[in-house]
């Protein structure tokens, strides 16, 4: 009986297994199914993409194809040495309109002098002097002079200030000299006696304006030096500071109309270089400040930047 009993409970464990083995068996089937499925899709997805792809690039290779094919027409052939022709062209225009602006800055430094200064200067010779000599540059006034007394010429400066000709202090040398130094006695009375003995020699200097021109020019420092610009010239009066920055006149960085950038390298104020410290706190800073204590010429030299990038990968 109990032999009986262990054969039905073994054969109904070996039932219970089989069946939950081929439950998994199933359960796997089923999931290695949907594995395969899914990779089948992302392979379709893959294999989609790829002609996608394909489809581009062939499109693409077709549109390079017939950019080259309408590239390679003369028209279009003779555009690179257009091209170069015109960059000449800019060249020799800009190293053209540098020189007129140089010659125009030349004209501006000039100012014209009062056209009546000289019928005043005759107004206000005292009665005891003449005048020998007198030039007016359009800046300042030089008069040469002879009188009898030491004061005239003193007299004949205030009388001229009354007229505002001056407008700094004026500089005034008297000499006494002798009268043989002044001329003969025929030459200064005829056949008169010259019964003067004492003549003073003045000369008499002074400023008539107080305006100060700075210009400014840029230059690109490539095989040659070579103008991008013309010359800038702005009036500032005597004494008075003026600056200059990158935000407002595009100073350290400097983008020409051809759209090539260069960067600041150099600066010269009349012919002199800028100190180190001072340059190197206007390209960090980007402004450059000065006094209008004269006539002031500033030439600003720049690198491109593209031929510094290509010296560094080089180096």
């Amino acid at each position: 009986m109990a032999n009986n009993v262990n054969k039905k409970l073994l054969s109904k464990k070996d039932i219970n297994f089989f069946a939950e083995f081929t439950a998994s068996a199933a359960k796997a089937a089923r999931m290695l199914t949907w594995a395969v499925l899914a990779g089948v899709a992302v392979v379709a997805v893959i294999i989609v993409f790829i002609i996608i792809g394909l489809v581009r690039n062939g499109i693409i290779k077709g549109q390079i194809n017939s950019i080259e094919a309408q590239l390679q027409d003369e028209k279009y052939t003779k555009l690179e040495g257009e091209a170069a022709e015109l960059a000449q062209k800019l060249e020799q225009r800009t190293n053209y309109y540098y020189a007129l602006t140089q010659m125009r800055a030349e004209v501006d430094r000039v100012a014209p002098a009062p056209e009546t200064l000289p019928d005043l200067i005759g107004d206000c010779i005292p009665n005891d002097s003449y005048i020998d000599m007198y030039d007016i540059t359009g800046t300042t006034l030089d008069i040469k002079g002879y009188s009898f007394t030491y004061y005239s010429p003193v007299d004949m400066v205030e009388m001229l200030n009354e007229s505002d000709v001056f407008t700094s202090k004026t500089i005034i040398n008297i000499e006494r000299v002798p009268a043989s130094e002044v001329g003969t006695v025929d030459e200064l009375y005829g056949e008169h006696v010259n019964g003067i003995n004492n003549y003073y020699l003045f000369e008499i200097s002074g400023t008539l304006v107080t305006d100060v021109y700075i210009s400014v020019s840029r230059f690109a420092m490539d095989d040659e030096v070579t103008s991008l610009t013309g010359t800038e010239t702005f009036i500032c009066n005597a004494g008075d500071s003026f600056t200059l920055t990158d935000a407002d006149d595009q100073l350290v960085n400097y983008t020409s109309e051809a759209g090539v950038t260069y960067q600041l390298a150099k600066i010269t104020i009349n012919g002199t270089d800028v100190d180190s410290d001072d340059f190197a706190a206007i390209l960090t800073n980007g402004v450059m400040s000065d006094f209008a204590n004269g006539d002031k010429e500033i030439k600003l030299y720049y690198n491109a930047v593209e031929a510094e990038a290509a010296a560094g990968e080089e180096g």
